[in-house]
């Protein structure tokens, strides 16, 4: 059972990630703490964890506020992407479930014959590129990794939450995503690890045009 500090911890950053709190926006804990339905200490003790995680920002005689996305956390977030992520792949790839991975690509075909897509279609393929790359990171079997791009990728959710892609764009990242299941299901590990970095450099690309327009 969880602790009311991880229940409050939970709730408060998938505010943020969602952007039902907004980027800036002063935090409450009276507020939050009534409408978690928790006391003042947990909300607290869930909001000093996310400011050391970069969620939020305590300013001194100021308040507590939700922290801003800049064009140097975008730079950070991909640089860890860029980075390690062809190494997760490299660790994965012999340990990876074909049959399971071969549902996610059966998945990402159902979107790939649409025109246009709903607002809940949009969230539901948000949903399985983050599965995607969930599914290579656990299979690396490295528990300190894991910790630390789990983390990672939550704020690249928000980042995408908040800067809304153009239509090709989704697109574009989708066929990215079969492409690299495909050299994956081949065992053409080199090209999955181009295809990985190709998609990486786009995505950023595309969150800096999105954030600077």
């Amino acid at each position: 059972m969880k602790s009311l500090k991880e229940k409050a911890y939970e709730e408060i950053k998938e505010l943020i990630i969602s952007g039902k709190l907004k980027t800036n926006e002063r935090i409450d804990e009276d507020l939050l703490s009534k409408s978690l339905q928790v006391s003042r200490t947990p909300v607290r003790e869930a909001i000093n964890k996310l400011e050391q995680e970069g969620w939020i920002s305590i300013v001194p005689r100021k308040g507590m506020f939700v922290k801003n996305i800049s064009i140097k956390e975008i730079n950070d977030i991909f640089q860890v992407r860029s980075n390690l992520e062809p190494i997760i792949l490299k660790m994965a790839f012999y340990k990876l479930d074909k049959d399971y991975l071969s549902g996610l690509k059966n998945n990402f075909l159902e979107f790939s014959i649409k025109q246009v897509l709903t607002s809940e279609e949009k969230q539901s393929l948000d949903k399985l590129d983050n599965d995607l790359h969930l599914f290579i990171l656990k299979s690396c079997a490295n528990d300190y990794i894991i910790k630390m791009m789990e983390n990672v990728y939550e704020h690249n959710m928000r980042i995408r939450n908040l800067s809304p892609q153009p239509p090709v764009r989704r697109f574009e990242a989708l066929k990215e995503h079969l492409n690299i299941i495909d050299f994956i299901l081949n065992e053409n590990l080199n090209a999955a690890i181009e295809e990985l970095k190709n998609h990486n450099l786009k995505a950023k690309e595309g969150f800096f045009y999105s954030l600077i327009d």
